[in-house]
């Protein structure tokens, strides 16, 4: 018995020292950007591990904001992430409602193709995925980028977990209630799955805002994604002070920090009740 408690707190501090090296390795970097961003000129950046200047930081925060375009990036990027959230809601939340309650021929085999496709590499299919948004005239467009981002298996395979939960007999008694599909779908089904739709939004949000390789190949000189333009700072042939680089990416950081702490209570119980479910 004293052996068994012994193994167990060893697996206790072991996990324990695990998640701070982990919880480390995630703080550290931002820790670093923000010192940089708030330091005096004459402070070496690569030792610095605390912020010395406020007044500094707030003036090269200013810089990157009119200077080098991340006001302008940000709300580009803003405009096609709230298109691909909404898009994405619309599809999924019906696809799962579909897969969940409804019947018919080749569902399992659709599930499975859709389910199939989230572990293919987005390079296998980007470039007739470009050729298809060539040809409908939408590069250079916020449809355009976000038409693929949108496009999410793994949205809807967290939303048909949340669906899972759902009485059978409840969707069956309303429509012998008289209740059409509309009335299903909007007052009984989205209530009940309110937090995977909070869930799978967080997700969206993160994914389009962090999203790099599609805004930069579709976008041209009319849309400006926030990622394409801190990689823009960083080249050699575009030289700007370190001090405003580091702050276009506290910039950038900000929104999706955001996001998750004010959500982040409903997308751990969306990903714990997906993952328990699954």
């Amino acid at each position: 018995m004293r052996k068994g408690k012994k193994v167990g707190k060893l697996e206790g501090i072991i996990f324990s020292l695990l998640g701070l090296i982990w919880a480390f390795g995630c703080i550290f970097p931002i820790w670093k950007v923000f010192c940089a961003t708030f330091s005096k000129e004459t402070t070496n950046l690569t030792t610095v591990m605390l912020p010395d200047s406020f007044s500094n930081g707030i003036s090269k925060v200013y810089t990157a904001l009119t200077s080098v375009n991340v006001m302008d990036a940000t709300l580009d990027t803003a405009i096609y992430t709230l298109i691909s959230i909404v898009g994405m809601l619309i599809m999924c939340s019906l696809a799962s409602y579909e897969f969940s309650f409804y019947k018919f021929p080749g569902k399992k085999l659709l599930f499975s193709v859709l389910m199939g496709a989230m572990m293919l590499p987005f390079i296998l299919y980007v470039v007739p995925l470009y050729r298809f948004v060539y040809k409908l005239g939408l590069t250079d467009t916020y449809l355009g980028v976000a038409i693929p981002i949108m496009i999410s298996p793994m949205s809807v395979f967290i939303l048909n977990q949340f669906s899972e939960s759902i009485p059978v007999s409840l969707i069956e008694s309303a429509r012998i209630d008289g209740a059409g599909h509309f009335q299903v779908f909007f007052k009984i089904y989205l209530p009940l799955v309110r937090n995977g739709l909070i869930t799978v939004t967080v997700l969206m949000f993160l994914r389009a805002w962090g999203s790099y390789m599609w805004p930069a190949l579709v976008t041209g000189n009319d849309i400006l994604p926030v990622s394409r333009t801190i990689a823009n700072l960083l080249s050699k042939y575009f030289y700007v002070d370190v001090r405003v680089k580091m702050a276009a990416m506290l910039l950038a950081m900000v929104p999706p920090m955001a996001i998750y702490v004010i959500f982040q209570k409903h997308v751990i119980e969306g990903m714990t009740m997906s993952s328990v479910k699954g």
